[in-house]
């Protein structure tokens, strides 16, 4: 098979390991989801895969904080704080799939597993403030699906709607001890959650742009809490830069050997804007953001239909409500298969 005929069953959806919405603060990691192909790791392209198509990719992240000091965390306690927690880091490994339902409608879903490290949590005890470590926090997520319908496509500009769902797959009983842990602390939210939302592509000769918002919506999960909407919003360019000379339609015969591989690279901005937590109706103190990151990476596509991407982000801006972990940076790491 050649690369240009992988290139037609891979890189329709775009990399489209999208984001789905879950906070990347101190409490959660993103989740990756959807296919191979040029495009972005948090940004959705609005290509779609062929009807029949599939692929299947595994995908690894891990987002590193800046740890709170036991004496941050205590003042703040000591101030009035509550809700108050650190995690030094949280890792993400996820299984992603996509399906060509039609040639303008593809399904894209995700299953997670996490595991936050060192989480320690401010508390008062016998009216002191103290800081109690909880050690960590595995297992299963909440398995996401999102629907991305194709409803424009003229002149290299494409346009796809987004339309989801979170199912309560994951654990929501971690303890520590006898203590069960929060419910931000969970890997699963116990909540179906629901995501909404838009992306566009553009095509040039050598680059795409893509661009995605999506909006997910959560309803009330384990022990009373409802988790605080996330508003998603996202920008990407993607340059080729080794193998075959090709358009992103396919279109273009190969004007150099073939490699059997093509080398692309992306950089994407990715903001998050996060609503605060609720425990038993009230609104939680330290929780809320606005996040912007710049993301760099590579992507590798071989005609033997296997993709992969490593990707790095920092912030560029943090906005956190209260007392919160900063994120230093975030890694990512992925390879899949179209069939």
């Amino acid at each position: 098979m050649t690369l240009q005929k992988t290139l037609l069953n891979v890189k329709n959806v775009g990399l489209s390991t999208l984001l789905l919405g879950t906070p990347l603060w101190a409490c959660n990691a993103s989740h990756v989801i959807g296919a191979g192909g040029s495009g972005a790791v948090y940004t959705m392209s609005a290509n779609t895969m062929e009807k029949g198509a599939f692929y299947l990719g595994i995908n690894s992240e891990q987002v590193n904080n800046k740890s709170l000091s036991d004496a941050d965390i205590t003042n703040a306690i000591e101030g009035g704080a509550e809700h108050l927690h650190s995690i030094d880091a949280i890792n993400s490994y996820s299984i992603s799939l996509s399906y060509g339902i039609s040639d303008k409608l593809t399904l894209n879903m995700n299953l997670p597993y996490s595991s936050r490290k060192n989480i320690r949590a401010g508390e008062h005890h016998d009216d002191e403030a103290e800081v109690h470590n909880h050690g960590n926090s595995d297992g299963l997520g909440d398995l996401a699906a999102i629907l991305q319908y194709k409803i424009y496509d003229v002149d290299k500009t494409k346009v796809a709607l987004l339309a989801g769902i979170k199912a309560p797959t994951g654990k929501t009983d971690v303890t520590d001890g006898d203590e069960v842990l929060e419910a931000d602390l969970q890997p699963g939210s116990g909540s179906w959650d629901y995501f909404a939302g838009v992306a566009l592509t553009h095509e040039f000769e050598n680059f795409s742009f893509h661009t995605s918002a999506l909006y997910k919506y959560n309803t009330e999960g384990v022990d009373d809490s409802r988790l605080g909407d996330i508003f998603t919003y996202n920008a990407a360019i993607s340059f080729h830069l080794i193998g075959e000379e090709h358009d992103h339609f396919l279109e273009k015969e190969e004007t150099h050997d073939d490699l059997g591989y093509s080398v692309d690279f992306f950089l994407e901005f990715n903001g998050e804007y996060a609503k605060e937590d609720r425990f038993y109706g009230e609104g939680a103190d330290n929780t809320g953001h606005n996040i912007i990151y710049l993301t760099t990476g590579l992507q590798l596509l071989t005609e033997g239909e296997y993709s992969a991407f490593v990707a790095f982000s920092a912030p560029a801006y943090q906005h956190l409500e209260g007392v919160q972990n900063e994120i230093e940076y975030k890694a990512s790491i992925g390879i899949g298969k179209s069939f």
